[in-house]
């Protein structure tokens, strides 16, 4: 009997063994990237939020007639448009890039998975060149 429990614990362990070691080269074939951090850090993104922020502002503080401001407020909406796919269209393009290269099947948002995937937000920012560094606090 005690020898069949060495048997049994022998074969356990080697089992274990042959996961753990099979499973040590594989990486996942789901990478994340964590669109909320790269929107926060890239000046592009950013300036194109506050121009947008700053002009539907003055837009509604215009002494301008309601019928101006739907004109205003119409061309406004075609100029996010045309910024929105400017930056999802480089975005989309770099994390294709980076997905080729690395071999990932699918590349999700992080604010949709809640755990698990590579995450290659770090990877995506270098190649875009984007600052990951703290923004100075304003005055």
């Amino acid at each position: 009997m005690r020898n069949r429990i060495h048997v049994l614990t022998f074969a356990a362990c080697v089992a274990a063994a042959v996961v753990v070691g099979g499973c040590a080269g594989v990486h996942s074939k789901i990478a994340v990237v964590n669109i909320v951090t790269i929107e926060q850090n890239w000046p592009l993104f950013q300036n194109y939020a506050n121009q947008l922020q700053a002009s539907f502002a003055a837009i509604e503080a215009s002494k301008m007639s309601n019928a101006e401001k739907r004109q205003q407020l119409a061309q406004l909406q075609g100029q996010s448009k045309r910024w929105q796919d400017e930056v999802t269209g480089d975005l989309r393009a770099t994390v294709t890039t980076i997905a080729k290269a690395r071999s990932y099947q699918l590349v999700v948002t992080r604010e949709g998975v809640a755990y698990g995937g590579d995450d290659i937000t770090t990877d995506v920012e270098k190649a875009m060149s984007i600052s990951t560094a703290s923004p100075s606090p304003g005055p």
